[in-house]
């Protein structure tokens, strides 16, 4: 399984998975559940923050807390 820093832009991939944190609950809170549909539609020059389409919404997220999202791959 690949985490959501991992995706390809324009990837649609379902959350599985938070991984134990400190911010877990505020993952959670902002949308990022199991069984999310998620995309990651932009990624800024250096590679961090990323920017996830969920649920018709844009969602920030360093690089690291990407990381705590495991997803699969809906399409290629």
């Amino acid at each position: 399984m690949l985490t959501a820093s991992e995706l390809p832009v324009g990837i649609m991939a379902e959350i599985k998975s938070i991984a134990d944190s400190p911010i877990q609950d505020k993952l959670a809170a902002m949308g990022c559940v199991p069984g999310t549909i998620i995309c990651l539609e932009f990624v800024a020059p250096a590679g961090d923050p990323m920017a996830f389409n969920i649920e018709g919404y844009l969602l920030g997220l360093r690089k690291d807390e990407a990381c705590l999202l495991e997803v699969i791959i809906l399409e290629k």
